[in-house]
């Protein structure tokens, strides 16, 4: 495990199996999408990146008693040393809330497994993780998205 939070109702994982970089996304065990890599990492520094393109509007909806823009899906890219090596569509994500009994984890993993499938806990990375970097790029309603929204909360009092 090199870095994860939830387990197994919901959460999220990047880790090595068999020296190839794996990323789960669970949504609340229902449905897992896994993107892996092909090839075992050579022996040596590198660096892993999942990065997640989300499809909805964001939270700044809910200003306008509108949750359309929570729990959208998005698209996944896992990469190895800036080389895309996987990439997945995600249905949806988990909108609002979280399981608050799940743990966020470095070098291993928490108290359930995000994939039973994949590994059993604790699965103690056995490198060294030099440096983990989370960027949230939330996002930004469009002057466009903002008179739509509106529009609809007007139309809804009517």
């Amino acid at each position: 495990m090199i870095v994860g939070e939830g387990g197994r109702f919901f959460g999220w994982a990047l880790y090595l199996l068999e020296s190839k970089p794996v990323y789960t996304y669970n949504l609340l065990d229902l449905k897992r999408t896994r993107l892996a890599g092909t090839e075992a990492l050579t022996p040596g520094k590198h660096t892993l990146e999942y990065d997640f393109k989300y499809d909805g509007l964001g939270a700044g909806t809910l200003a306008y008693n509108n949750t359309s823009g929570v729990g959208k899906g998005g698209t996944g890219t896992l990469k190895v040393d800036g080389k895309v090596v996987s990439t997945q569509t995600l249905e949806a994500t988990l909108p609002l809330v979280k399981p608050l009994d799940d743990t966020f984890n470095i070098g291993s993993s928490g108290n359930a497994p995000v994939n039973d499938a994949d590994y059993k806990v604790p699965f103690p990375f056995t490198g060294t993780v030099n440096k983990v970097t989370i960027a949230v790029d939330p996002p930004v309603l469009s002057p466009a998205d903002i008179k739509k929204l509106q529009a609809a909360s007007r139309s809804a009092s009517d």
